[in-house]
């Protein structure tokens, strides 16, 4: 009974996601249209740029240059980076292609957690 459960959760398990090759650059620009934050969510108008280098990328908007680090899905297409947590905030982003990018900004604000979301669209810059 065993080998068979096991098997079937081995069959289920989802698929590593595969490490961006080393040479592979690009830059996505990034518009994001909505954000949410604690349960309110308000149209946004809020760019940020993404200049990937393998398995690295710098998020930039107008404040702020961090270093992220993630993957790539090749079946999905979705490709995904966070950063380190630094000054009390962690950021995590993820491009879904055609279907949209959301940025998520993880911190805290008077002593409680805090996190503010976003939804948008990225295009690579040609």
């Amino acid at each position: 009974m065993k080998t068979p459960l096991l098997a079937a959760l081995l069959l289920a398990a989802p698929l590593q996601a595969e490490t961006i090759h080393p040479e592979r650059a690009f830059v996505l620009n990034c518009h994001f249209t909505q954000s949410c934050i604690s349960g309110g969510c308000g149209e946004e108008d809020y760019n940020v740029t993404l200049e990937t280098r393998g398995a690295e990328a710098t998020f930039r908007d107008h404040r702020a240059k961090i270093a992220l680090a993630g993957g790539f899905d090749p079946v999905s297409g979705q490709m995904s980076f966070a950063s380190q947590p630094s000054d009390g905030s962690s950021y995590f982003f993820s491009d879904f292609g055609a279907s949209g990018a959301v940025l998520s900004i993880h911190t805290q604000s008077e002593g409680q957690a805090l996190v503010i979301a976003f939804e948008g669209r990225c295009e690579e810059v040609q």
